[in-house]
């Protein structure tokens, strides 16, 4: 006879709907650990390899960021802007600050600044799409989309191997969202804590952000989203990377100008 197994519920004093409710949410936590852990040992450990991804690589970085596109136009749209914008900022980062980040690395920053939504694609229409202002519960839930992300790059580089471009991919993807005085999400990371790759993402994310135009609102001009990063300067924003963000500010105008048209 096959022997049937004995259920041993964890706290028998709850409802059984509770209690899932409650192994649900151990879960959770215990998914986000994993997360915060694999991230901060890619932090640690991401390698540099010069030029740009091997075409095997490039292939997929641009096939995970088409998913993201496919759930909204506009967001297909904003990730050929944001690679322009990445690149050129981490391109002037590297001229002024070379120790801190090699001109080799940037192809790898720039490419892989495309997936930086890639988790939005776990995201509901009714959250991703909804033109009116979010409420603090759909905002919390919107939140997830870079862990989301991260997961899905850290099962990918489970089975690729670790390489710089997916790791690449994975701080940016978590990273985007924090700021500078650890008022971001989702760790609440401060200053340089955060990786440099999410750091300039973060820049080039607001300011594409800013100069949008929305269902939900105007977009703003150059010189109105530049005035907006210089005063977020030190605190949403790393003050080196404003810095090199200012001295290309033409050059992102004329990305901007063809772009958003």
């Amino acid at each position: 006879m096959t022997a049937i197994p004995t259920i041993v519920r964890k706290n028998p004093t709850l409802s059984l709907q509770d209690e899932v409710a409650s192994l649900r949410a151990e879960l959770e936590v215990e998914k986000q650990a994993r997360i915060a852990a694999e991230s901060k040992l890619t932090f640690l450990h991401s390698e540099q390899t010069e030029g740009e991804p091997p075409p095997s690589r490039m292939a997929i970085i641009v096939g995970l960021a088409k998913l993201a596109e496919s759930r909204d136009d506009d967001t297909g749209k904003h990730l050929s802007r944001i690679r322009h914008y990445t690149t050129l900022i981490a391109t002037a980062y590297s001229e002024l600050h070379p120790e801190q980040l090699s001109k080799t690395e940037v192809p790898i920053i720039g490419a892989t600044s495309i997936l930086h939504d890639i988790g939005k694609v776990g995201i509901g229409d009714d959250i991703l799409l909804n033109p009116n202002k979010l409420t603090s519960e759909q905002f919390d839930s919107m939140k997830r989309h870079t862990s989301i992300g991260a997961d899905i790059l850290i099962s990918l580089s489970e089975q690729l191997g670790r390489d710089p471009w997916v790791d690449t991919a994975i701080q940016i993807t978590l990273g985007h969202h924090e700021k500078w005085d650890g008022t971001g999400y989702p760790f609440g990371l401060r200053g340089n804590t955060n990786n440099l790759p999410a750091r300039i993402v973060a820049v080039a994310d607001v300011y594409d952000a800013l100069t949008s135009k929305r269902v939900y609102k105007d977009a703003m001009s150059h010189d109105e989203a530049i005035a907006i990063i210089k005063k977020e300067s030190g605190s949403h924003f790393d003050p080196m990377v404003v810095e090199s963000f200012l001295s290309i500010k033409e050059k992102i105008l004329e990305v901007a100008t063809r772009l958003l048209h």
